[in-house]
């Protein structure tokens, strides 16, 4: 029971945001994006924010750059982008782990 509460607390404190900025979402797709809603790209994909199209042909929420692995990542206001601890990059100053194990970015 004590590693229940542990987990419990953990995920309240994982889904708690302090503001819009570093909200998470879920789509109906079951993925998750940062920000506080989710749209659906051309391609049918969700990102948080308005999709813009990459020089790859995928879509990202917010201004594409391009992160030192090739990808791209949507940016957003802040225009920063971040290395997660597993080694993927995300669009904004801080790594917010989704309940898959991957990351979507915040500022």
């Amino acid at each position: 029971m004590k590693a229940f509460r542990s987990t419990a607390l953990a995920l309240a404190a994982l889904f708690s945001s302090a503001g819009a900025a570093s909200a998470m979402t879920m789509c109906p797709d079951g993925s998750y994006v940062s920000g506080t809603n989710c749209r659906m790209a051309p391609d049918g994909s969700y990102v948080g924010g308005e999709p813009e199209m990459t020089p790859q042909g995928g879509y990202v929420g917010g201004q594409p750059k391009m992160v030192p692995d090739g990808s791209y990542v949507g940016t957003g206001s802040s225009g920063k982008t971040t290395m997660c601890p597993d080694g993927s990059y995300v669009g904004g100053s801080n790594c917010r782990m989704t309940p898959y194990g991957n990351y979507v970015g915040g500022d």
